[in-house]
């Protein structure tokens, strides 16, 4: 599985960093190292380490293998990707939607027409979206109620508006959201795009 953590990994980085376009406009506007709404390294290391574990964690808790044996569909990936961006182009910038909606929505209908191609994705769409989300919540009970309870009222842009909602103590459900649409969506894309088909790992140990 390295090999298709490290390529999807790096290509999460990429998006990260370009995501960020539309997430500083109209939905935070968070400090980093390089200074406040501004593009950094960060922004790479989490699209990286958060694509990684999305793409692994549904194969690695029910140990699970990748192996050949399904149609490669990399255009029907990259036109979805395509879609999405013009999506983000037409829904946010020009008619003024939310873009963690935007995403977020999108992300769920890409995960859905891939898994209706590919029905043997369904299980693992809704396990990656599902692990990914659980894994997510603690570390976020732990920063946005322990360490910074205000973070979100000072950097996020939807506080105080009806879409500023939050759960378990300070935790937006807008993010839990994305963290679920983008689990599902990337639980399943590597597999989809490259033609392949999760098989039960062989436990080779003694």
């Amino acid at each position: 599985m390295r090999r298709k953590i490290l390529k999807t990994s790096i290509i999460g980085g990429l998006a990260g960093l370009a995501a960020e376009f539309w997430y500083f406009r109209d939905y935070w506007r968070p400090p980093s190292s390089v200074g406040l709404a501004t593009v950094s390294p960060e922004d790479f290391l989490f699209g990286f380490f958060i694509t990684g574990l999305a793409v692994s964690v549904y194969d690695v808790v029910f140990r699970k293998s990748i192996s050949n044996g399904e149609q490669r569909r990399k255009r029907h990936f990259a036109f979805l990707f395509l879609t999405g961006i013009g999506a983000l182009f037409l829904l946010s910038n020009w008619l003024g939607f939310y873009s963690i909606f935007v995403s977020s929505v999108a992300f769920i209908i890409f995960s859905i027409i891939m898994a209706s191609i590919r029905k043997d994705l369904w299980i693992p769409l809704l396990g990656s979206g599902i692990l990914t989300l659980l894994l997510i919540i603690p570390g976020y009970t732990v920063l946005f109620n322990l360490i910074s309870p205000t973070y979100w009222d000072l950097y996020g842009l939807l506080s105080g508006t009806p879409y500023g909602a939050t759960v378990l103590g300070n935790i937006p459900l807008t993010e839990l959201l994305w963290y679920f649409s983008w689990g599902c969506m990337a639980g399943i894309a590597y597999d989809f795009a490259s033609g392949k088909k999760k098989t039960t790992a062989l436990n080779t140990g003694k």
